[in-house]
């Protein structure tokens, strides 16, 4: 049976007919589902009363469109309207997404009511019929105060996560301590409408020491101090926990004793809430909001979003820490690299000034200059040179290796033309190989040979390269430098440099390690051969930046072979 009013004047209030006044804003929509006009017209009169638009529906499809084109705020629903049954259109209805969690208030026939079947439809509530104005415009204004708290809450957690998420950002967008810290007190005080806040961290390799307070204007007084022994039990009483301490009010006595209160109320504080910073398995400090003014129920969703801030602070911190002690080792690198060069520099001028002067005093000697000398002791002299040239040789790549590691040395970029260059290297080192009986080949093929680099740096490359080939390969061998243009796949032209020797061969295990400074084959130091072990890692670096590879294939009592690859010149 329809829905019948009782005999009561319906409220002020024009019905949905009469629409939104022009002008104004849109009002929100109502589905009202009552078939009786008089009862619709009490229904829409309550609704105007409370600022919603009734819409009339009585079939499903008008419900179905009014709910995807109104998104309506409620819905009034006669369970025994006649074209679809009202409890139906309802169960319908709910799949619609702006059905979903519309509260209803249904009006109930005579037949009664299935109480699990509306706990399912999600029944906000129902009036029985007869409807009674009064009641029915009761419990509407219940539903959408409801609705407005709700959405109030919603609004108002909607804003606390933006504010923190903004200060979580803020704290990412550097690794200075102090400005990490400055920006929890001030934006949690202000977003969470705090009178104080005090941050502080304890003594802790870990992180900084920090003690930061911020109160508003208008208040007095603040946090009072708390002795380092209370608050670092209050914190790692809490980081075991996992949890923040939130209190109500300071003036009433709590569930479990609270160590701050008495400080608190003395210090004028009314409400708090207190969670630890820390990392891993302990705590190094504590973050605390306070009020001054009234009790506070500090909502779950509030404690987790300053701790969440919280978090974010406590690694920043961590983080931020580290970074600033690798800077400082960083620095203090650098400053003993520096200090390196300016050493290697003077030892370099203190140790070239005296050894010029003997070398150029022995070249006089063995001259003749100063009268004849007998056989053997020119033998001695020649000897005294050739450790001279030695040392004036080691002086000159520890110089070049200091310049590399400073970035002090500048390419003087020009066409070079290496078949040129691979002719007079090749000449320099002539009388060397023919001391030794070595057979000194030079295969440069027809096509140029023409590379863009520094031609004092590439000569030094080739002169060690083919220097080490004479000097590892006993007498009657084979030294052979070849040179040819080639395309390698996916790349542009280069030139590449072969030197081949039939010496004695580099141990297989010694391979990875040439480029070592100071490193010498096993073979080689076993054999007593000269050298200093920095000419491979000086070539290297050379050939690098020229933008070029090096290779070394090797094979104990067969020889070895060095390749150099370089970009030719386009």
């Amino acid at each position: 049976m329809p829905p019948a009013l009782k005999p009561l004047a319906a409220p002020t209030g024009g019905a949905s007919s009469e629409g939104n006044t022009p002008g104004a804003q849109p009002r929100p929509t109502a589905l009202v589902a009552v078939e009786q006009p008089e009862v619709f017209s009490v229904v829409a009169g309550i609704l105007a009363d409370a600022g919603l638009e009734a819409v009339p529906v009585l079939d499903l499809d008008e419900a179905m469109e009014a709910a995807r084109a109104g998104s309506p705020v409620l819905a009034v629903v006669d369970s025994t309207i006649r074209q679809v049954a009202g409890m139906d259109m309802l169960k319908r209805l709910r799949h619609e997404p702006a059905m979903t969690k519309l509260p209803v208030i249904l009006v109930a026939g005579e037949a009664g009511l299935d109480m699990d079947f509306m706990v399912d439809l999600g029944i906000a509530d129902f009036v029985a019929s007869p409807v009674d104005p009064e009641d029915l415009a009761r419990r509407i204004n219940l539903i959408l105060a409801t609705a407005r708290a709700r959405r109030d809450r919603r609004a108002a957690t909607s804003r606390l996560r933006a504010d923190t998420r903004r200060i979580s950002a803020a704290i990412r967008a550097t690794n200075d301590p102090q400005q990490m810290a400055e920006v929890v007190v001030h934006g949690l005080g202000a977003t969470f409408e705090a009178d104080h806040a005090l941050l502080v961290t304890f003594p802790d390799e870990r992180v900084p020491e920090l003690a930061l307070a911020w109160s508003r204007e208008e208040t007095s007084g603040g946090i009072p101090a708390l002795n380092a022994h209370t608050a670092g039990e209050l914190a790692e009483t809490l980081w075991e926990r996992g949890r923040g301490m939130a209190v109500e009010d300071h003036g009433q006595p709590a569930d479990e004793p609270v160590p701050i209160s008495t400080e608190s109320r003395a210090a004028g504080l009314r409400t708090s809430v207190i969670v630890p910073l820390g990392h891993g398995d302990k705590a190094f400090g504590l973050l605390w909001l306070a009020g001054e003014g009234a009790p506070r129920d500090w909502t779950s969703t509030e404690i987790s979003l300053i701790q969440h801030v919280s978090g974010n602070l406590a690694h920043g911190l961590v983080q931020g820490n580290l970074i600033t002690a690798q800077r400082m080792v960083l620095k203090r690198q650098r400053d003993l690299d520096q200090a390196k060069t300016d050493f290697v520099a003077t030892v370099n001028h203190e140790l070239r000034t005296p050894l010029t002067s003997i070398t150029g005093y022995l070249d006089l000697i063995l001259d003749g200059s100063g009268g004849d000398i007998p056989d053997d002791v020119a033998q001695m002299l020649k000897i005294v040179g050739r450790n001279a040239v030695r040392l004036n040789q080691l002086i000159s790549d520890l110089l070049t290796i200091s310049r590399q590691d400073a970035d002090e040395i500048n390419l003087e970029v020009e066409e070079v033309d290496l078949e040129e260059l691979l002719r007079a290297v090749a000449a320099s080192l002539a009388p060397a190989a023919g001391a030794s009986s070595l057979d000194l080949r030079l295969d440069l093929g027809t096509d140029p040979l023409l590379v863009d680099g520094d031609r004092a740096q590439l000569e030094q490359v080739f002169t060690n390269l083919c220097s080490n080939a004479v000097k590892f390969t006993p007498a009657g061998g084979t030294v052979q430098v070849s040179a040819a243009l080639v395309h390698p796949d996916g790349a542009g032209p280069g030139v590449r440099v072969q030197i081949r020797d039939t010496g004695i061969g580099i141990p297989e295990g010694d391979l990875p390690n040439l480029f070592r400074r100071f490193f010498r084959a096993s073979n080689a130091t076993s054999a007593a051969i000269p050298g200093t072990g920095l000419g491979l890692a000086i070539v290297q670096d050379i050939v690098l930046q020229h933008g070029g590879e090096l290779g070394i294939a090797s094979k104990v009592g067969e020889g070895t072979t060095a390749t150099v690859q370089l970009p030719a010149t386009r």
